[in-house]
């Protein structure tokens, strides 16, 4: 678990689901590096940037909130308590589809829309995400 996540858990909260970035979902960034090897600087910017999407970006459910976050230099992070939680929605291309990633989008009631990019196995994520959520508010 991340020391982001772990440092945003209050009393009595415990994770529920991670979700991780997959290696995957930085391909054109590996590509472009090994088409522009030539060029010694572009290659290694290339790989430097997929190495920090990959470990600057975060995303859990904890028994209470979600937590996230992405970006190194612009964050965009979201923790929101499930009761507050009005949609979670997916963005998926098709190279997502076929190696299982895409940005998870979590909107708060009041419209905060964050999304968290390149996450590993999103329907999963959203799955237990939903399973949470309905388990805390069994009325709607």
């Amino acid at each position: 678990m991340g020391q982001y996540v772990q440092n945003s858990l209050i009393a009595g909260e415990a994770v529920e689901s991670e979700a991780t970035i997959s290696w995957l979902s930085q391909f054109w960034f590996f590509l472009f590096a090994i088409l522009t090897i030539m060029t010694i600087v572009l290659p290694i910017l290339l790989i430097v940037i997929a190495i920090i999407n990959v470990l600057t970006t975060k995303l859990a459910v904890t028994n209470k909130k979600i937590i996230g976050k992405a970006g190194f230099i612009r964050r965009a992070s979201v923790d929101l308590p499930l009761t507050k939680l009005e949609s979670i929605q997916l963005d998926q291309g098709v190279i997502g589809r076929i190696f299982n990633f895409g940005t998870v989008v979590v909107q708060g009631i009041g419209g905060n829309r964050v999304g968290i990019p390149y996450s590993k196995s999103p329907l999963e994520f959203r799955r237990v995400v939903m399973n949470l959520a309905d388990a805390r508010n069994p009325q709607a």
